[in-house]
């Protein structure tokens, strides 16, 4: 087990446990298929808000084909570094901030950052400074981006959850099992907490991979604007 989740007064909160050692073996296997179903497993580390640079450019290469990214943010040939940006304020001022947990391999091959139950919410303003961050990532499609967001938080289930913010794995990787890993490995601990996960895809093959992981539909969100849509998803925990 890589962290515990335990309930304080408030909410739940996440508790590192180190590392999880395994056997060091590549991504492509003999066996693709047998990843993330208990026989195998990425060695999995919390990182630290020093490493939100490195972190910031495996998920910015990992979502450079995202549609809801490539809708959301400006094209042309500043748009990777645009990503970075995003990812980078996502990290420190979002998902680190408000007591999530982000988990990564060695080699930053593959990123999950997950909430805890009562953090989710983003706060109703800024200050200038965390503004000027979000616009250098967003330029004029800024305001777009804040009504994506209220869009996103209105549809939020109201029980506790966790939720699943952010999983990628590097554009190279992706289609060997390196994701499924990353996320059956929160789902244990989901699961051990007795308490539901919920996040959205961003497409159909995503939204299929996180069916084939217990998720359920939860309705279709078609983002203001114009936007493409989302899925919705909500897993329950599962029980021995």
């Amino acid at each position: 087990m890589f962290y515990t989740l335990y309930k304080t007064t408030y909410n739940y909160c996440l508790e590192p446990q180190g590392v999880v050692t395994v056997v060091q073996q590549p991504y492509a296997q003999s066996n693709p298929a047998a990843a993330g179903r208990g026989g195998w497993q990425p060695a999995l580390r919390l990182a630290g808000p020093d490493e939100v640079p490195q972190l910031a450019r495996s998920l910015a290469d990992a979502f450079t084909e995202d549609p809801v990214c490539r809708w959301a943010l400006p094209g042309g040939p500043r748009f990777r570094a645009r990503l970075r940006i995003m990812f980078g304020a996502e990290l420190q001022l979002y998902v680190l901030r408000h007591g999530g947990a982000v988990w990564t391999t060695a080699q930053y091959d593959g990123v999950v950052c997950v909430l805890a139950p009562g953090t989710w919410e983003t706060p109703a303003s800024v200050e200038l400074t965390e503004a000027l961050r979000w616009a250098r990532a967003f330029g004029m499609r800024l305001a777009r981006a804040g009504r994506v967001q209220q869009a996103l938080q209105e549809r939020h289930p109201h029980e506790p959850h966790f939720y699943v913010r952010w999983v990628g794995v590097r554009t190279a990787l992706q289609g060997q099992g390196l994701g499924t890993a990353l996320m059956r490995a929160v789902l244990d601990e989901t699961d051990r907490a007795e308490l539901p996960a919920y996040l959205e895809a961003s497409s159909e093959r995503n939204a299929a991979l996180y069916e084939r992981l217990g998720f359920r539909h939860t309705g279709i969100l078609t983002l203001p604007g114009g936007g493409p849509p989302v899925w919705p998803m909500l897993r329950s925990a599962a029980h021995p």
